[in-house]
Protein backbone atom coordinates (compact mmCIF):
# COMPACT_ATOMS: atom_id res chain seq x y z
CA UNK A 1 0.00 0.00 0.00
CA UNK A 2 3.09 2.34 0.87
CA UNK A 3 4.38 1.63 -2.60
CA UNK A 4 1.01 2.47 -4.17
CA UNK A 5 0.95 5.77 -2.41
CA UNK A 6 4.25 6.69 -3.37
CA UNK A 7 3.64 6.19 -7.03
CA UNK A 8 0.40 8.34 -6.67
CA UNK A 9 1.85 11.18 -4.97
CA UNK A 10 5.19 10.54 -7.73
CA UNK A 11 2.65 10.66 -10.53
CA UNK A 12 1.00 13.71 -9.56
CA UNK A 13 3.92 15.56 -8.92
CA UNK A 14 5.02 14.77 -12.94
CA UNK A 15 1.05 16.32 -13.77
CA UNK A 16 1.53 19.76 -11.61
CA UNK A 17 4.89 20.08 -13.11
CA UNK A 18 3.77 19.90 -16.54
CA UNK A 19 0.45 22.40 -16.39
CA UNK A 20 3.31 25.11 -14.64
CA UNK A 21 5.22 24.87 -17.45
CA UNK A 22 2.46 25.70 -19.99
CA UNK A 23 1.68 21.63 -20.98
CA UNK A 24 -1.08 19.12 -20.72
CA UNK A 25 -1.46 15.81 -19.23
CA UNK A 26 -3.05 14.70 -22.99
CA UNK A 27 -1.54 15.10 -25.95
CA UNK A 28 -3.24 18.10 -27.75
CA UNK A 29 -2.14 18.82 -31.36
CA UNK A 30 -4.10 22.64 -32.12
CA UNK A 31 -6.78 23.03 -34.19
CA UNK A 32 -7.26 21.08 -37.49
CA UNK A 33 -5.91 22.87 -40.63
CA UNK A 34 -8.92 24.08 -42.61
CA UNK A 35 -8.73 25.00 -46.38
CA UNK A 36 -9.65 28.52 -46.25
CA UNK A 37 -7.89 30.88 -49.30
CA UNK A 38 -5.65 30.45 -52.22
CA UNK A 39 -2.83 33.03 -52.83
CA UNK A 40 -0.81 34.10 -55.44
CA UNK A 41 3.18 35.29 -55.97
CA UNK A 42 3.86 37.35 -57.26
CA UNK A 43 1.47 39.94 -55.69
CA UNK A 44 1.95 42.39 -58.56
CA UNK A 45 2.77 40.32 -61.58
CA UNK A 46 3.79 42.58 -64.73
CA UNK A 47 5.22 41.85 -68.02
CA UNK A 48 6.06 42.82 -71.31
CA UNK A 49 4.23 41.97 -74.68
CA UNK A 50 5.78 39.15 -76.10
CA UNK A 51 7.75 37.43 -72.89
CA UNK A 52 6.34 35.32 -70.20
CA UNK A 53 6.24 35.53 -66.25
CA UNK A 54 5.98 32.02 -63.83
CA UNK A 55 3.32 32.58 -61.35
CA UNK A 56 2.61 30.59 -58.43
CA UNK A 57 -0.49 29.69 -56.06
CA UNK A 58 -0.35 28.37 -52.47
CA UNK A 59 -3.10 27.03 -50.31
CA UNK A 60 -3.50 28.48 -47.06
CA UNK A 61 -5.38 27.73 -44.05
CA UNK A 62 -7.20 29.47 -41.50
CA UNK A 63 -4.28 31.07 -39.98
CA UNK A 64 -3.15 31.86 -43.30
CA UNK A 65 -0.70 29.15 -43.31
CA UNK A 66 0.87 27.40 -46.06
CA UNK A 67 -1.09 23.63 -46.82
CA UNK A 68 0.94 21.39 -48.76
CA UNK A 69 -0.74 18.10 -50.29
CA UNK A 70 -3.62 19.90 -52.59
CA UNK A 71 -3.77 19.31 -56.21
CA UNK A 72 -2.28 22.09 -58.42
CA UNK A 73 -3.84 25.22 -59.21
CA UNK A 74 -5.59 25.61 -62.61
CA UNK A 75 -5.13 29.18 -63.88
CA UNK A 76 -7.16 31.35 -66.17
CA UNK A 77 -7.18 35.21 -67.62
CA UNK A 78 -9.97 37.40 -67.63
CA UNK A 79 -8.66 38.98 -70.59
CA UNK A 80 -6.54 37.05 -72.97
CA UNK A 81 -6.50 39.82 -75.93
CA UNK A 82 -3.94 41.29 -72.97
CA UNK A 83 -2.29 38.16 -71.83
CA UNK A 84 -2.96 34.31 -71.77
CA UNK A 85 -1.81 31.76 -69.13
CA UNK A 86 -0.98 28.22 -69.43
CA UNK A 87 -4.10 26.94 -67.13
CA UNK A 88 -1.57 24.06 -65.62
CA UNK A 89 2.08 25.47 -65.26
CA UNK A 90 0.83 29.45 -64.29
CA UNK A 91 3.02 31.26 -67.04
CA UNK A 92 1.43 34.21 -68.61
CA UNK A 93 2.20 35.23 -71.98
CA UNK A 94 1.81 39.05 -72.39
CA UNK A 95 0.20 39.81 -75.59
CA UNK A 96 -0.48 43.39 -75.53
CA UNK A 97 -0.70 46.76 -73.46
CA UNK A 98 -3.16 46.52 -70.66
CA UNK A 99 -3.71 45.03 -67.58
CA UNK A 100 -5.73 41.39 -67.24
CA UNK A 101 -7.31 39.83 -63.77
CA UNK A 102 -5.63 36.25 -63.04
CA UNK A 103 -7.27 33.21 -60.85
CA UNK A 104 -6.13 30.33 -59.61
CA UNK A 105 -8.35 27.70 -58.50
CA UNK A 106 -7.50 24.89 -55.62
CA UNK A 107 -9.99 22.14 -55.04
CA UNK A 108 -9.72 19.52 -52.48
CA UNK A 109 -12.75 17.06 -52.01
CA UNK A 110 -15.91 19.12 -52.45
CA UNK A 111 -13.88 22.71 -51.22
CA UNK A 112 -13.19 24.90 -53.40
CA UNK A 113 -10.91 28.74 -53.43
CA UNK A 114 -9.57 31.04 -55.58
CA UNK A 115 -7.14 33.87 -55.54
CA UNK A 116 -6.81 36.43 -58.01
CA UNK A 117 -4.12 38.82 -59.37
CA UNK A 118 -4.00 41.52 -61.59
CA UNK A 119 -1.65 40.85 -64.54
CA UNK A 120 -0.24 44.25 -66.04
CA UNK A 121 0.99 44.25 -69.30
CA UNK A 122 3.21 46.64 -70.49
CA UNK A 123 6.05 47.61 -72.80
CA UNK A 124 9.14 48.78 -71.29
CA UNK A 125 10.90 52.07 -71.75
CA UNK A 126 14.04 52.07 -74.41
CA UNK A 127 16.02 53.71 -72.31
CA UNK A 128 16.53 53.92 -67.91
CA UNK A 129 18.42 55.90 -65.72
CA UNK A 130 20.50 54.88 -62.54
CA UNK A 131 22.21 56.97 -59.82
CA UNK A 132 25.45 55.42 -58.59
CA UNK A 133 24.36 57.13 -55.43
CA UNK A 134 27.01 58.67 -52.82
CA UNK A 135 25.25 56.91 -50.17
CA UNK A 136 26.51 53.94 -51.34
CA UNK A 137 23.99 52.52 -53.65
CA UNK A 138 22.85 52.36 -57.30
CA UNK A 139 19.26 53.76 -57.63
CA UNK A 140 17.10 51.80 -58.72
CA UNK A 141 18.66 48.49 -57.64
CA UNK A 142 16.96 46.90 -61.20
CA UNK A 143 16.05 48.69 -64.33
CA UNK A 144 13.99 46.76 -67.43
CA UNK A 145 14.35 48.47 -70.86
CA UNK A 146 12.69 47.77 -73.96
CA UNK A 147 15.02 47.33 -77.66
CA UNK A 148 12.78 50.05 -79.25
CA UNK A 149 14.41 49.92 -82.78
CA UNK A 150 17.01 47.00 -81.95
CA UNK A 151 18.63 48.70 -79.27
CA UNK A 152 18.18 49.84 -75.59
CA UNK A 153 20.13 52.14 -73.18
CA UNK A 154 20.86 52.74 -69.77
CA UNK A 155 22.53 56.06 -68.23
CA UNK A 156 24.40 56.04 -65.07
CA UNK A 157 24.39 59.45 -63.23
CA UNK A 158 27.68 58.91 -61.22
CA UNK A 159 27.71 61.61 -57.97
CA UNK A 160 30.70 63.15 -55.69
CA UNK A 161 31.63 59.61 -54.62
CA UNK A 162 33.52 57.95 -57.55
CA UNK A 163 31.94 54.26 -58.13
CA UNK A 164 32.61 51.86 -60.81
CA UNK A 165 30.01 49.18 -63.00
CA UNK A 166 31.90 46.26 -63.32
CA UNK A 167 29.43 42.98 -65.08
CA UNK A 168 28.97 40.51 -63.06
CA UNK A 169 27.54 38.40 -65.77
CA UNK A 170 25.33 39.24 -69.49
CA UNK A 171 23.43 36.56 -71.73
CA UNK A 172 25.48 34.95 -74.49
CA UNK A 173 26.00 37.26 -77.39
CA UNK A 174 26.63 40.54 -75.05
CA UNK A 175 30.07 42.69 -74.80
CA UNK A 176 28.72 45.16 -72.37
CA UNK A 177 31.81 47.08 -71.39
CA UNK A 178 32.59 48.03 -68.09
CA UNK A 179 32.12 51.83 -67.14
CA UNK A 180 35.74 52.78 -64.85
CA UNK A 181 35.72 54.65 -61.56
CA UNK A 182 33.60 57.83 -62.50
CA UNK A 183 32.09 60.30 -60.31
CA UNK A 184 30.28 63.73 -61.30
CA UNK A 185 29.53 62.66 -65.04
CA UNK A 186 27.01 60.57 -66.61
CA UNK A 187 27.82 57.63 -68.73
CA UNK A 188 25.52 55.32 -71.02
CA UNK A 189 25.67 51.99 -72.21
CA UNK A 190 23.74 50.50 -75.19
CA UNK A 191 22.05 47.15 -75.15
CA UNK A 192 21.12 45.09 -78.65
CA UNK A 193 20.86 41.43 -76.45
CA UNK A 194 18.24 40.13 -74.79
CA UNK A 195 18.63 38.72 -71.26
CA UNK A 196 19.30 39.83 -67.78
CA UNK A 197 22.40 41.54 -67.04
CA UNK A 198 24.00 41.86 -63.49
CA UNK A 199 26.84 44.25 -62.10
CA UNK A 200 28.29 45.79 -58.95
CA UNK A 201 30.63 48.53 -58.08
CA UNK A 202 34.73 47.18 -57.53
CA UNK A 203 35.16 49.93 -55.11
CA UNK A 204 32.44 49.50 -52.81
CA UNK A 205 31.33 45.84 -52.80
CA UNK A 206 27.59 46.34 -51.29
CA UNK A 207 26.84 47.82 -54.02
CA UNK A 208 25.04 45.93 -57.24
CA UNK A 209 22.62 46.07 -59.63
CA UNK A 210 20.85 44.66 -62.26
CA UNK A 211 19.54 45.50 -65.87
CA UNK A 212 16.75 43.37 -67.84
CA UNK A 213 16.72 43.85 -71.41
CA UNK A 214 13.63 42.88 -73.30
Amino acid sequence: MFRRVVRMIAAGSVVAAMIACGGSSSDSTGPTPVFTSVSIAPTSPAVSPGNTIALSATAKDQNGHTMTGLPAASWTSSDETKATIDPSSGVASGIANGSTTITATITSGSVTHSGTAQLVVSTPPSSQTVTAAASLAFNPHSVTVGRSGGTASVTWTFESVAHTVSWDNQPPGANIADIPATSGANVARNFTVAGTYTYHCTIHSNMSGVVIVQ
